[in-house]
């Protein structure tokens, strides 16, 4: 397939994945709760220190920061579909193993817990969201970072492997959920990159700005968050899913497809996930 053809398809497939959107777009309500992030870890003082993170991040408010913080480190470190998760998943053993060593790559996963707790250890509220597929037919999801900007009165999301996030029509920075409301009304998300080139496997920005539309259309189906945002394992999550949707169902599937297996069960043997109230992941931290 040449180039134009590829386009197209993609075109296709984001007509599809914004239409599912468009088909999901209230959220269930079994429970409230909230959102924690932790700034007095001891080891963001030894992460600022080693990594000099207030002079790559500068002056400015969150956003301006984060956004220094992710082109500074995004195009140090490799991606790796692949990565087994063998490095302790907290931004000082990451960096160490990874940062400019091209030979060891890390996933999104990975990536989004460095620039997280960079954010935390210089007072930026910061989470990692899981962005989740409707399909038990997909081996891919995605993780990402928000931050919230007190000056913007908004939650941002920031990609570390895409090294960019979206923006409107009205160049307003964009939130998860905001994307996941523009796509369901198939209107554009703009893709905004902290460095001038496309990733190395897109012929230019148009292609890649398709890619990453329909590969996020994709992956804005339910979302998952941490419910303690710290440094290290956060623990317990949240899950916030579209109405009549089983997770749990899907996640069955899931595993069996991922093994070569049939799932010989019903989807109503399968009891979903209780999915907390969305407004938890829309409001404003404390």
């Amino acid at each position: 397939m040449d180039y134009s053809d590829i386009c197209d398809e993609w075109k296709q497939q984001l007509l599809i994945y914004n239409g599912i959107l468009f088909n999901n777009q209230i959220f269930e309500n079994d429970y409230s709760d909230k959102l924690y992030y932790d700034f007095n870890c001891a080891e963001y003082e030894i992460l600022s220190k080693k990594y000099n993170l207030s002079k790559i991040a500068g002056e400015g408010n969150a956003f301006e920061m984060a956004s220094r913080l992710t082109a500074y480190f995004a195009p140090g470190l490799t991606h790796k579909d692949d990565y087994d998760n063998h490095i302790e998943c907290n931004s000082l053993a990451l960096l160490e193993y990874s940062f400019n060593k091209p030979e060891y790559g890390i996933n999104c996963v990975n990536k989004s817990k460095i620039l997280q707790e960079c954010c935390l250890a210089l007072g930026i509220y910061a989470r990692r969201v899981w962005l989740m597929p409707c399909s038990p037919y997909d081996y891919d999801n995605h993780v990402v970072n928000e931050i919230y900007d007190f000056g913007l009165q908004k939650w941002i999301m920031i990609d570390m492997t895409a090294n960019g996030y979206f923006r409107d029509e009205n160049k307003t920075p964009l939130s998860v959920l905001e994307m996941r409301s523009i796509f369901a009304q198939n209107k554009i998300c703009e893709l905004v990159k902290f460095c001038d080139k496309p990733a190395e496997e897109f012929a230019d920005r148009n292609m890649e700005q398709i890619f990453y539309s329909k590969y996020f259309s994709k992956n804005l189906f339910y979302i998952i968050a941490e419910k303690v945002n710290r440094f290290g394992n956060g623990g317990a999550f949240l899950t916030f899913l579209p109405v009549n949707f089983n997770d749990a169902a899907r996640d069955a599937a899931n595993s069996a497809f991922r093994s070569g297996t049939t799932l010989n069960k019903n989807i109503f043997d399968f009891k979903r996930s209780k999915s907390c109230d969305i407004k938890c992941f829309t409001e404003k931290p404390l």
